[in-house]
This record gives C-alpha cells, sequence and structure tokens, in this order.
C-alpha cells in the first residue's frame, strides 16, 4: 500500500464534489455483514479464518464484496497482528481483482482493527491508502483513524485528519466531532478541543464528557468540575464515565465540599451506581480525609472487585493508616478476589510501617508462592521493609535473587543500610552501583549529614561536581546543612552563588536550608537577606529566622521577627518556641521569655514539652537566678531529665554556687549513672571553688569508670584550608609561628590592663604555671595563628567544640580592639562577635 503518501497531499488532492456524491454508493451497511452461508458465526483462530477465506473462493463468491467484508470484519474481531495483516493483503487481491467499490466498509473495519489492538500507526496507514485511492472517508472512518492518532499520539496526522473532516463536510457531524474533543483532549490541545465544543450546534452526553476529561487529564481539576455543573445545568444527564471523571478531579483538588455536592448529584439525577462510580467515590473520600465515609461506602458495596480492594488498601497506607490496611487484606484473603501484586506492594508498604517483618515475611511468602516477585516493585518494597524492620541479611538476599536490580533496587539497599547506621555497607553498595543516579548521590549526602560527616558531606558534593552530575535542590539542601554546621562562610557564600548560577529550583525547604547555613556560619546578615527573597514561607522558614538572631543573641530581632509571623497568619509550633526562647536567653530577656513561655498554653495551646523547660533553666541559671531556676524545674509537668539538670549544673560554675551544682549532679547521676561528662563539670565547679579535696574524689571516680576529659579544640579556615588547634598541644606545626605572636599579644593586653583569669585553670598549680596552661587554650592559639596568617584588618573566625571560657572572652575583647579586627568565635553554645574591644553578647554568655 502507498504508506510513505503524506495525508496533507491527499487532503487537497480529493474533490469534495466527487466525494459528497460518491458517498452513498460506497457504504456498506453494517446490516449486510454475513457470511456466505447466511450464518453469523464468530471465527477465533487463523485456521477457522482461512478455512472461511477457502470456502468463499471454493464458491466463486471471493469477488463479493459482502463475502470479503465478512472475511475482514472477522479477522478484526480476533485482532492479532497476524489477522489483520491477513485481511490488508485479502484486501488488496480483491481491490486488485475487482477495483474499490464496495471496499469502503473493508477499510473501516481494518481501520478499526488496527486502532482497536494499538497499532495506531498502521491504521494511518491503511487511512492514506484509502484516500489515495479514491475511497471517501464517512462519519465512522474519521473516528476509528482519529483514535488511532489519539493511540500514537500523532498530533501531526491528527491535524490533517481535521483538515479533511473540514473539507468533505464532517465538521458538523457529532459523532465525528466527540472523536474530535476526544483526540485533542488526549493529546493536551485543551484550546483546539474546546474550539471543536464551542463550534458544535449540538452536544450530547459524549461531547460533555470528552471535554471533562480533556481538561481533568491535564490538571485542569477546577475546570473539569466547573463544566459538569454546567452540563447538568443545560439539562445533559451525565454518564457513568462522566462521573467518574468529576469525581476523580474532586479527589485531586483534595476538595471535599466540592466532591459532596457532585455526589449530591448522584441522587439528585438518579444514577445508577456501577463499580468503576463506587472505586472513583471511595477513592474521593480518602484523598479528602474523609476515610470513614471511604469504609462505609466500601463496605455497602456487595460486588468488590480487586480494584476496589486495592483503591482503599493503597490510601490506608498513604495516610498512614497501617493497621486498616492489613485489615482489608485480611478481608480479601478470607471473603474477596484473590490479591495482585498491587495489593502486594500496598501490604508490605504497611508491613514497613509497623516495622511487622512477621507479617512481612508472611507477604513474601504469598509474593513468591503467587509468581509476583518478578515485578521489580514489588521487590524492592519487600526490600524496604527488610531493611526499615533491621533483617538487612534478608533484604541483600532478596535483592541478590533478583534478575533485573533497576536503580530503585540498589537505592532502596543504600538507603536501607543508611536508614540502620551502617554507613560502612551503604559506602560499600555505593561504590559498586552499576549505573547510580542523583537519587544515590543524594541518599549518600544526606546520609553523611545525618551522621555528622560533614566534611565528608562536602566532599562528596565535589566528586559530584568532578563527575559531571547535576545536582538539584535536594543535593544543595544536604550541602547547606552540612556546610553551616562547619561555620565555613566562604563556602556557604559560594554555595549560595551557585544555586543561583545554576538556576537550582529554589523551594521553601532549600530557602530555610540557606538561611539556616548563614545563620550557623556568623552571618546573619546574608540569612535574613535569604529569608527576606523567600515568596512563600512556613513556621520552619520562620523558626530558621528566629534561630539566627537567636545565634548573634539579639533577642530583641527574635521577638521582632515572631510577631511578625504571628501578623502573617503563621501558627507558631513547639519548635519555634526554641528558637525565641534560645534568642532570649542568649540576650538576658528574662521577662520577656517567661511571658512567651506562659503564652506557649495560655495563648498558643502548646503545652510546653522539656527541651522549653530547659531554654527557661538555662535563661534563669545565666541571670545568676540559680533558686528561680530550681523553683520552675521542680514545678515541671513531667520529669525532668540530665539535659535539664545539666544547664542548671552550668550555671552554678558560672555563678560558683557549689551546694546547687553538688544536687544537681547528685540528680543526674541518678538518671544517667553512665554520663561522664557531668562529673567532669562538677568537678571543675569544685576546683573553681579550690575544694580539690572534692576534686580528687571526683577525678578518682572517673579514672575509675575509665573517663577523660574532652580536651578544648578550636579550628580556623584559611585560604580554604582548616587549621585545628587543641588546648596545651605544643606540637602543632605551625607552632614556630604561634608562640611569638602570643607573647606579643600578652604583651600588649598586659600593657593595656588586662590581667588573666586564674579562675578557669582548673589544675592544683601555682599561679605561674596556671598563667602558662591559660594562654594555650585552643581559641586563643587559633587566633594567634590567624594573626600572622592573614592581612591587617581580615576578619578572624574561630570554632571551638567547648563554650568559651571568661578569660578567653576577655582576650578575645582586647584582641580586637588592640589589632582593629573583627573576631568572631562560635562555640558549642552561641556566636560571639567581638568589635573594637566590645562582644555582641554583653559579656553574657
Amino acid at each position: 500500500m502507498a504508506a510513505t503518501l503524506h495525508l496533507s497531499t491527499l487532503i487537497f488532492a480529493t474533490p469534495a464534489s466527487v466525494a459528497l456524491a460518491n458517498q452513498n454508493e460506497l457504504k456498506i451497511s453494517t446490516k449486510h455483514r454475513s457470511s456466505p452461508s447466511g450464518s453469523s458465526k464468530k471465527y477465533k483462530t487463523m485456521i477457522e479464518l482461512k478455512q472461511l477465506h477457502s470456502q468463499i473462493t471454493k464458491n466463486g463468491q471471493n469477488h463479493h464484496p459482502l463475502s470479503l467484508t465478512n472475511l475482514i470484519s472477522s479477522c478484526t474481531d480476533i485482532g492479532t497482528f497476524e489477522s489483520l495483516e491477513y485481511a490488508e493483503k485479502a484486501l488488496e487481491l480483491f481491490i486488485e481483482d475487482n477495483g474499490i467499490m464496495g471496499t469502503h466498509y473493508m477499510f473501516n473495519s481494518l481501520i478499526r482493527g488496527y486502532s482497536a489492538c494499538g497499532l495506531g500507526y498502521k491504521a494511518i496507514v491503511v487511512f492514506r491508502h484509502l484516500m489515495c485511492m479514491g475511497v471517501v472517508p464517512d462519519n465512522f472512518t474519521f473516528p476509528f483513524v482519529l483514535s488511532a492518532c489519539t493511540k500514537s499520539a500523532a498530533l501531526s496526522e491528527g491535524f490533517q485528519v481535521h483538515g479533511a473532516i473540514v473539507k468533505m463536510g464532517f465538521e458538523r457531524d457529532m459523532f465525528v466531532e466527540n472523536s474530535l474533543i476526544h483526540f485533542y483532549g488526549e493529546c493536551g490541545e485543551i484550546d483546539c478541543m474546546r474550539r471543536v465544543f464551542d463550534k458544535m450546534s449540538g452536544r450530547n452526553v459524549v461531547s460533555w464528557t470528552s471535554l471533562i476529561g480533556g481538561y481533568a487529564k491535564w490538571g485542569c481539576y477546577k475546570e473539569a468540575v466547573s463544566l459538569f455543573f454546567e452540563m447538568v445545568e443545560v439539562g445533559i444527564r451525565p454518564n457513568s464515565v462522566t462521573m467518574v471523571g468529576v469525581i476523580s478531579a474532586c479527589a485531586k483538588l483534595q476538595d471535599l465540599q466540592l466532591g459532596e455536592q457532585v455526589c449530591a448529584c448522584i441522587g439528585e439525577l438518579q444514577l445508577k451506581v456501577n463499580a468503576l462510580m463506587v472505586n472513583a467515590l471511595v477513592e474521593m473520600y480518602m484523598k479528602c480525609g474523609a476515610t470513614d465515609k471511604a469504609r462505609k461506602i466500601f463496605d455497602e458495596c456487595v460486588d468488590k472487585n480487586l480494584v476496589l480492594y486495592n483503591t482503599i488498601m493503597s490510601n490506608y497506607v498513604r495516610q498512614g493508616l497501617a493497621r486498616e490496611a492489613l485489615a482489608i487484606l485480611d478481608e480479601m484473603m478470607q471473603h474477596g478476589p484473590r490479591p495482585d501484586r498491587i495489593t502486594m506492594l500496598s501490604a508490605v508498604s504497611a508491613c514497613s510501617d509497623l516495622d511487622d517483618v512477621s507479617c512481612g515475611k508472611w507477604c513474601h511468602g504469598y509474593v513468591l508462592r503467587n509468581g509476583l516477585e518478578g515485578w521489580d516493585n514489588v521487590c524492592n518494597a519487600i526490600i524496604n521493609m527488610y531493611m526499615k524492620c533491621g533483617k538487612q541479611e534478608m533484604a541483600c538476599r532478596v535483592f541478590d535473587r533478583m534478575l533485573n536490580k533497576t536503580r530503585v533496587s540498589w537505592n532502596s539497599l543504600v538507603a536501607g543500610f543508611v536508614r540502620n547506621g551502617d554507613m560502612e555497607s551503604a559506602w560499600k553498595i555505593f561504590s559498586v552501583m552499576p549505573d547510580s543516579d542523583l537519587v544515590s548521590w543524594n541518599t549518600m549526602i544526606g546520609a553523611l549529614v545525618q551522621e555528622s560527616m560533614f566534611k565528608e558531606a562536602i566532599e562528596l558534593f565535589r566528586v559530584m561536581q568532578s563527575k559531571g552530575i547535576t545536582t538539584d535542590r535536594v543535593t544543595m539542601t544536604g550541602v547547606a546543612s552540612a556546610c553551616g554546621y562547619l561555620g565555613a562562610l566562604d563556602l556557604a557564600k559560594w554555595i549560595h552563588s551557585y544555586i543561583k548560577k545554576k538556576y537550582i529550583h529554589f523551594d521553601m525547604r532549600l530557602g530555610t536550608a540557606l538561611v539556616d547555613m548563614f545563620a550557623r556560619c556568623g552571618d546573619s546578615r546574608s540569612a535574613m537577606q535569604v529569608f527576606n527573597g523567600m515568596v512563600e514561607r512556613d513556621v520552619s522558614a520562620w523558626t530558621a529566622a528566629i534561630g539566627a538572631m537567636a545565634m548573634e543573641g539579639n533577642g530583641t530581632g527574635a521577638i521582632k521577627l515572631f510577631d511578625e509571623m504571628l501578623q502573617q497568619g503563621i501558627k507558631p509550633d513547639g519548635v519555634v518556641f526554641v528558637s525565641l526562647l534560645t534568642a532570649l536567653s542568649h540576650g538576658g530577656l528574662v521577662e520577656q521569655a517567661w511571658h512567651f513561655f506562659r503564652s506557649m498554653k495560655d495563648i498558643h495551646d502548646i503545652a510546653p514539652q522539656v527541651v522549653h523547660y530547659g531554654c527557661m533553666v538555662d535563661l534563669l541559671g545565666r541571670a545568676g537566678l540559680l533558686n528561680e531556676a530550681l523553683s520552675l524545674i521542680n514545678s515541671m509537668q513531667m520529669e525532668p531529665n540530665d539535659v535539664i539538670w545539666g544547664s542548671l549544673l552550668a550555671a552554678c560554675r558560672m555563678h560558683k554556687n557549689v551546694d546547687i551544682a553538688a544536687y544537681a549532679a547528685e540528680r543526674i547521676s541518678k538518671l544517667e549513672p553512665e554520663r561522664t561528662g557531668i562529673q567532669v563539670l562538677l568537678s571543675n565547679i569544685y576546683a573553681s571553688a579550690g575544694r580539690w579535696d572534692d576534686v580528687a574524689k571526683v577525678r578518682l571516680h572517673l579514672k575509675d569508670k575509665g573517663a577523660h576529659k574532652l580536651p578544648g579544640s578550636s579550628s580556623i579556615e584559611i585560604n580554604g584550608k582548616i587549621y585545628e588547634f587543641t588546648t596545651g598541644d605544643e606540637s602543632h606545626p605551625e607552632m614556630t609561628h604561634i608562640e611569638p605572636m602570643l607573647k606579643e599579644i600578652c604583651c600588649r593586653l598586659r600593657d593595656n590592663g588586662y590581667v588573666p583569669d586564674l579562675t578557669n585553670v582548673l589544675l592544683d598549680v601555682n599561679e605561674k604555671e596556671k598563667e602558662y596552661l591559660l594562654s594555650r587554650h585552643s581559641e586563643k592559639l587559633a587566633m594567634a595563628f590567624a594573626l600572622v596568617s592573614t592581612g591587617q584588618g581580615m576578619p578572624i573566625r574561630v570554632a571551638k567544640n567547648l563554650r568559651i571560657c571568661s578569660d578567653c572572652h576577655s582576650f578575645a575583647k582586647l584582641v580586637s580592639k588592640l589589632y582593629s579586627r573583627e573576631i568572631i568565635v562560635r562555640d558549642n553554645n552561641r556566636f560571639h562577635f567581638f568589635q573594637q574591644g566590645f562582644c555582641s553578647c554583653g559579656d553574657y554568655w
């Protein structure tokens, strides 16, 4: 056949007058379909068809159009590629012997057959041949060929068919117009679809349903529902297909009120509810959160099918109602249809959510017994289930038996190891993946951040770049978090610039991560610039911004942000109050903190948790209100934990209250007997008070436990390289440069009235030795090295693992003044910004 001809050449080559004149002559009505013997026998195999063809030939009826029409129709009914090719060859032979007279219905049958079995491109070829030979299409031909164009996504060919429809005068045929609406709707040509609909002189339920379906398919759900009500208003009675489409649109919108308005039409119009409608109703109510209504419809359905069971199960799992999903599975096993792979996907996911390895094993067994293990997504779900239940060996066994290990399979294994904290195995699998993708890399970066391996996360990101792997917002969210914890401001600025340069989608989560990153790097100005540039801001974003204020001790700024958040209608949660109270604590704003603490319950209906009490205890302790802090602890609605007592103990050290310190340490020892850090802190308090006998007792107790005091360490970034210093470490390779600088600093500081605070040396040694040990604190070593390694006027940034002591705080203030340097110290509690002899904390650290 003339497969190479283009439709456009055929459309404009056929005279319309000839076409219309011969139209009635060439039609063969379907009522004439019959076998030569007059029977209406259905043929099911090619053998039977060939026998029929042989019989037609023997009877000399191979020139009779009705006989061949019956043969081609029978081939079409079987609907295989072999049967349709046989029909096409039979048609070619008929045309060679008899010409085109009487072939009209034969062509229509062939086009319909190819389209029905998904061979749309073949149907289009047959249509081209029909046009080329001068056989005139009718109002049945065009719907068949448009169906073929739809299934093949042949938009260009469909446009040309539309041209032929207009040229040949079929644009007012409702059957043809409905097919055009469906074609354009399926291909996403919404405007074309609407134009065809608007030009129709008359419309039936198929017209409206096709239009509604087109809008719904491409996400125009509100328009689809609106059209439904318009359709009912003009008196067109919807059918079940219409109702399913509209109910599904309401489900996508998750608009329960709208969905119930649609459902009310079912009763008002007395529509018969079939299985498809029941399924759509259950889906809609589930997605709109009306679980009870969905379950009621499900329970009242007397002929539940597999699709309905799968719908309610999958939605139960999606809503976190795993037990209810497994109850549905139990009902299926007793009374319902046999579960399939979709059922088992939901069941395995439910077992995973419940950490129910026993039920998970049963599901795995069912999968194996029923030959469902060949489905990759089922095996991937089983791997995820075993991993989540801590059965890594079982997960690996399923993985090893898979014949087709997809990226998802590998990623499921990696994610499982990460979830279980087995980074070694995760690295091993990740390194041997044959085809890692962005998900794989993002999983590993996220895992490294989760395990506090921040330098490794940044290094892996650099490897990603070297391999040319495109990053996305998930990647950069993890990288920004790692950078924030490292406190590397230069890297933070580069990350922000990189995100802009690569046009990475800037959503609310990434924006929040950047705000938090800059806040942790001590750059609240950049943090607020990012925050103010965010289009959408949820409570997490506001929490990050308030946290930026907390980092620099700006309690007033934190209050202003909190009030602005409330004015914008954002409902606060417990986390934002932690950031707010921390900011007020760092700013020493006791009265304001009490106000917001009480407002949690009184105004916002948020019950204070242990962490909120901890913030208040820390605040009161810093302010020296130790008895008030102790009273608050005793009034707590829950049992105070070791962190609460630890905050009080730290305050006791600051204000040298040995009695309350001993009481707090005793309470902690009962709660966490293995927490040796508390004993170290108590030892330091005794040392500050000069109670060396008590110091000896505590340290002997620690020695018996094999505990060691965590040494103070500080790090500083210079020219992209990070240098680390440890208190009292004389072996540092840069010590030859640091030593003379320290001597110079100490001389200049003494000349300006600096006197070392020897109470920070917690050893029973003479004053000269104390002064020497004090000069070797890690942050002093870092500052001295920065002064000899950076240009004049350059800021100095130090990150310290412990809280800065009072002597180092005074030291940093004077250095900032005498050397005209801005010094930023991030200890394990907050940022200190030293400038011209003053600190941002107002000496309230």
